[in-house]
């Protein structure tokens, strides 16, 4: 069938230009302007948009097409459905690009340096401004997804891009089951290649790798005689180095491509942004928004409005602590305490205990706004309408807010709560993890929508099981999902962190949340952890949290339990034992044994008393805040590249101190130092981490 000569909604055909699995683009002529019609065969175009008429997602998503102005960017001109021969087509209309398509030209000579750049530079804006375009229903940018050298133009200096969004209105399922392979393999993302609905803005930044790639040395970065083999290796091999095709190739440039190559999106640069600023510059780190990584020990604050007062009059410094917000009404001058002296505050929003029914006689929950009604916790399907999730975060933000906190925390949950057991129908555990992501992005729209927010930063709350760092796959997820989020930091709950954990899953979570804040540059806090956090900051994370010398790390069973542990005892840290020490109240004199083997402590608030004296609340809460904030103090002024060496001589340290004491401790006491000890060697060995 011959559309040339035809005149279709005034627009007259005069010249074909392609055809393709999905139909074929014409040159054609309307009021002395030339536009590029593509025309899709109906079965290749998707359902949806077959179907809906006007108001469907399709439609909207070419509306937002036609709405991008931006002299990278071809125009999207018009859109229609008409009959031809009896045949429905759809017609997408767009401006006409004069010049000759990057394919073509990389055939036709080598390309200088300066060409390189002129051209990448200017495909770097038009893909930028397709990220950033935003609208009534458009959050989060368009992505290409079918980025290649045939979709951009050039003429002369001016560069031009072409099929931007195409992908979402073709049925591409319709067009493979014919045989026919449909968009540019060699150009598709790992992950675009495994899942292409779930593809976010790196995927369009691999493609722009393979394509920098290609224009510097006229190669691809894989060898191939196969589809499903180029598949293999775009998801599993090392990319061959581009210097293997140009000896001469800068250094940075080909580092940059590598990056832009890493199999995981979190291992790219993270914006188009970072992308040329690191090309302009000839950077391989990116340039970023500054964040406050500084190591910090953040205080968890319970009951302790008397030995928190004490210590800021004596210490200095700005104080960091984590108020849980329902001991608002319960503990009006502990938070008055911190609300008006030097502290830096987070408020924890506490909905993680919203989700057991175990909470549901805790006033101060019960009073919170977002709390569920009597007879209810909180569940996914509980939030599953989005207009519920809006309000609820609007709540949460907006309890937090009117303490007046230094940084707001998104509401988060236990994503492996064990209440809503796995059946065939549903996975709680994706859907807890879901819900949370989604609540994080509703909390930094609301927040961005808030004038009054925008100095206060927004830290995003995870809580999970400690095995799921096991499982590379799964940390692979979490550092990408997580990592793309436009929050400023983190504060992350692993469950059972504890003198108990082995070394496999410590080395396990140290990693990953090193690794998360090294790909961020964002802060990230190891939330409910005993004093292993000195360890932590040792190895490059930015805080911990602790509660004031109480048994302190993160279990489900906190919440699903009601009664509260260890009342018959008294803790007291040690630091020469790296730990926190329970001493029964009824008979402390095995702390009195203790001292008289290591030496007593002689800190502001322990020097010259009795070990009975020292014992008692407030002054081993006294005596915990004093030495914690000494020991940090003390990281501070240690050379980053010395710190987990630094940690590891405390370690051993301690287990000679413990050895010293077998008529207190047995070795199972101190086997968790072993296990440290294994840890933070194997960190120090691999220092890329």
């Amino acid at each position: 069938m011959s559309l040339i000569g035809n005149t279709i909604k005034g627009y007259t055909i005069t010249e074909f230009i392609d055809s393709g699995g999905f139909g074929s683009v014409y040159k054609a002529k309307k009021n002395k302007n030339i536009y590029a019609i593509k025309i899709f065969r109906e079965d290749y175009v998707l359902k949806q948009y077959r179907e809906k008429g006007e108001n469907n997602r399709i439609k909207r998503e070419i509306d937002i097409m036609k709405s991008i102005s931006h002299p990278n960017l071809i125009t999207y001109v018009d859109d229609f459905k008409e009959i031809i021969e009896g045949i429905p087509s759809y017609f997408l209309i767009m401006e006409y690009a004069e010049g000759m398509n990057l394919r073509k030209l990389l055939k036709l000579r080598k390309l200088s340096e300066d060409e390189i750049k002129t051209i990448f530079l200017e495909v770097l804006d038009g893909i930028n401004a397709l990220h950033s375009i935003r609208g009534n229903t458009q959050k989060t940018g368009i992505i290409h997804r079918d980025l290649k050298p045939e979709n951009i133009i050039i003429n002369g200096s001016k560069v031009k891009i072409i099929d931007y969004g195409i992908s979402k209105v073709i049925d591409y399922t319709s067009i493979t089951n014919t045989g026919e392979v449909m968009g540019s393999p060699i150009y598709m993302s790992p992950e675009q290649i495994r899942d292409s609905k779930h593809i976010d803005k790196r995927s369009d930044l691999y493609t722009l790798g393979v394509i920098l790639y290609e224009m510097f040395t006229t190669k691809l970065p894989y060898e191939f005689t196969s589809l499903p083999e180029l598949y293999d290796k775009i998801i599993n091999a090392v990319p061959i180095p581009p210097r293997k095709w140009n000896l001469m190739i800068d250094n940075k440039i080909e580092n940059i491509i590598l990056k832009l190559l890493e199999k995981q999106p979190y291992q790219r640069y993270n914006s188009i942004t970072e992308l040329k600023s690191a090309f302009i510059n000839r950077k391989t780190t990116p340039i970023r928004k500054k964040y406050d990584t500084s190591i910090r020990f953040y205080i968890r604050l319970f009951n302790e409005k008397s030995a928190i007062q004490e210590f800021a009059e004596r210490y200095n410094d700005e104080i960091n602590v984590i108020f849980p917000i329902n001991y608002q009404n319960q503990q009006k001058n502990l938070l008055s305490t911190i609300q008006k002296g030097k502290f830096n505050i987070i408020i924890d929003p506490a909905t993680v205990r919203l989700a057991y029914s175990s909470q549901q006689n805790v006033k101060g929950l019960l009073a919170l706004p977002y709390a569920p009604k009597k007879f209810n916790v909180i569940t996914p399907s509980y939030l599953s309408k989005n207009t519920k999730k809006q309000e609820y975060v609007k709540q949460v933000i907006d309890e937090q807010a009117k303490i007046s906190p230094n940084i707001l925390l998104t509401p988060f949950h236990y994503v492996h709560n064990t209440v809503l057991i796995p059946t065939q129908r549903r996975n709680p555990f994706a859907e807890w993890f879901d819900l949370d992501i989604k609540l994080i992005k509703e909390s930094i729209d609301y927040k961005n929508s808030v004038p009054k927010f925008n100095k206060i930063p927004l830290y995003a709350g995870i809580c999970i099981n400690c095995n799921s760092f096991l499982d590379e796959i799964y940390r692979n997820d979490f550092l990408n999902i997580f990592s793309y989020l436009d929050c400023d930091g983190y504060l992350i709950y692993v469950d059972n962190i504890c003198e108990k954990t082995d070394s496999t899953i410590l080395y396990n979570y140290i990693k990953t949340l090193i690794t998360l804040q090294k790909t961020t540059d964002k802060p990230v806090i190891a939330g409910r952890v005993n004093s292993i956090g000195l360890g932590l900051i040792c190895a490059g994370i930015s805080g911990f949290s602790s509660g004031t010398s109480r048994f302190e790390n993160f279990y489900e069973g906190l919440y699903k339990e009601i009664t509260e542990p260890y009342t018959m005892y008294e803790r007291y840290y040690f630091p020469k034992l790296l730990g926190t020490i329970a001493i029964p109240k009824k008979n402390p004199v095995k702390l009195n044994t203790i001292f008289n083997k290591i030496g007593y402590c002689n800190c502001h608030y322990c020097n010259g008393k009795q070990y009975l004296d020292i014992i008692k609340a407030p002054n081993n809460k006294l005596h915990f805040l004093e030495n914690m904030h000494m020991e940090i103090d003390k990281i501070k002024k240690i050379n980053p590249k010395d710190r987990i060496s630094y940690f590891i001589e405390r370690i051993n340290a301690a287990i000679s101190n413990y050895e010293s004491l077998p008529e207190v401790f047995s070795p199972s006491n101190y086997l968790h130092l072993n296990n440290w000890k294994e840890v933070f060697e194997a960190l120090n060995n691999h220092k890329e981490i």
